[in-house]
């Protein structure tokens, strides 16, 4: 195989877009790995030293939980998860994107627009969904510009909403509404 070849499959490579899936059992310790990592940690409401068990608990079926990971090289690079109110009345029409995040490795190739986009099908083509809403840190600007442009729009800010690295950190209230 040539230099350029080499170049040319590397190119392709970047440029693939993720695979997106529902978690399966094999995607555990990935997922936890994931969701344990600095990174991931930094931008979430996750707590660095999770069990194992507890991401394991968090995996398991749930009526409402919809849990997808992105493949991206081969590897696991990304997962979301929407909650939904299936057994409440006046709720079911809404959802919530409880947690979606990329591996560091992955970042800016289009893992956590292809995640939401795949939720945003599956809540309007499937779930028939009318309001999907999130919470994002206000200090990660890049995540609210890809919600918005998925449609989302601001709603407003908690402030003192959550502790990072011992600093209060407020956080952006953002939803989006299909048939506004």
């Amino acid at each position: 195989m040539t230099m350029m070849q080499d170049r040319e499959r590397a190119i392709d490579r970047a440029a693939a877009d993720p695979v997106i899936r529902a978690v399966l059992e094999r995607d555990h310790y990935a997922v936890h790995d994931l969701l344990t990592s600095e990174w991931v940690v930094e931008g979430t409401m996750r707590l660095p030293f999770a069990r194992l068990a507890d991401t394991v608990e968090r995996l398991s079926p749930r009526p409402g939980v919809h849990q997808l990971v992105a493949e991206l090289d081969g590897e696991l690079a990304g997962f979301l998860e929407l909650v939904t109110f299936p057994g409440e009345a006046r709720h079911r029409h809404a959802g919530e994107v409880n947690l979606v995040c990329t591996h560091a490795q992955f970042a800016r190739r289009g893992v956590g627009r292809s995640l939401m986009t795949a939720a945003l099908q599956l809540a309007d083509d499937w779930l028939g969904l009318e309001r999907v809403g999130l919470v994002v840190f206000v200090d990660n600007p890049g995540a609210r510009a890809l919600y918005e442009q998925l449609g989302f729009e601001l709603e407003g800010t908690l402030r003192n909403y959550a502790v990072k690295r011992g600093e209060h950190v407020d956080a952006n209230v953002m939803s989006r509404l299909r048939h506004s």
